[in-house]
């Protein structure tokens, strides 16, 4: 008997079919006294979440200016429409003052290359560019813009119903950015009190009503986190919304 439901046991663990899990790592870039690096953590082949991971001597010995990192994406694999990463350390925050001025990352998910992106300037004939009107199809309910654009940037737009601007304290935040008039990126932006917290939070992200490509995987939500496993600090955006995906997203090895 005892033979018999072995047997039947291993009968069926060979039926049962196991998620494939991967998670592929960008080029690893110093920061601080530790490092950063973006990853993309892939089951059965579809991408499940994407983001920053930060060591914690990362966030020690970090510059007391500005400084701006380009993480570039994984090799191996590519999930559409994003093109690199800008992490740019804040040290002073930035404006408006009382809002953002404190010590924070923005981690800024770029649609566009990073050639294309050093040619903003928002400034002089690329103002109107930078700032034309999007379609309002490409704006979310309750974002409002900044004054003006920001060279190699664009022009962002902030969450009025983030509790900064509703009688509470930055912490965590998510802006979308516009360049000619197209959604070019997106960016949580964290405080680094928050990281070092090593608080998780998972956070529901707003969505325009059509993304700017046919193809691509735009984020529902954003998650911040301390991995204590393998002693990383990350923000990833996960829970994707699915727009007209005709092929696979992983690339052969």
């Amino acid at each position: 008997m005892k033979l018999f439901v072995c047997l039947l046991f291993v009968l069926n663990v060979g039926n049962v079919s196991f998620a494939a899990t991967r998670t592929y790592w960008g080029e690893k870039i110093s920061v601080g006294k530790g490092y950063a690096w973006t990853y993309i953590k892939v089951i059965n082949k579809t991408p499940q979440a994407m983001g920053v991971a930060i060591s914690p001597k990362g966030l020690t010995g970090l510059s007391h200016e500005m400084v701006e990192y380009t993480l570039p994406m994984p090799k191996h694999i590519k999930v559409r429409p994003y093109r690199h990463i800008a992490m740019d350390w804040n040290p002073h925050g930035h404006e408006p003052g009382g809002v953002y001025d404190v010590p924070h990352f923005d981690f800024h998910f770029y649609f566009i290359s990073e050639k294309l992106r050093q040619s903003i300037s928002c400034v002089d004939e690329d103002a109107a560019i930078c700032m034309k009107s999007p379609d309002e199809d490409s704006l979310v309910a309750n974002y409002a813009p900044t004054p003006a654009g920001v060279p190699k940037m664009g022009w962002h737009w902030v969450d009025l119903l983030a509790p900064e601007f509703n009688g509470g304290q930055f912490t965590r935040t998510f802006i979308y950015g516009y360049y000619d008039g197209n959604l070019i990126f997106i960016e949580p932006m964290v405080t680094t009190d928050y990281l070092l917290s090593k608080k998780s939070s998972i956070n529901p992200i707003r969505q325009p009503k059509q993304f700017p490509y046919q193809e691509g995987r735009y984020p529902k939500k954003y998650k911040v986190y301390y991995d204590a496993v393998n002693k990383l600090h990350k923000v990833e955006l996960i829970n994707f919304r699915e727009q007209n995906l005709g092929i696979t997203d992983v690339m052969a090895d």
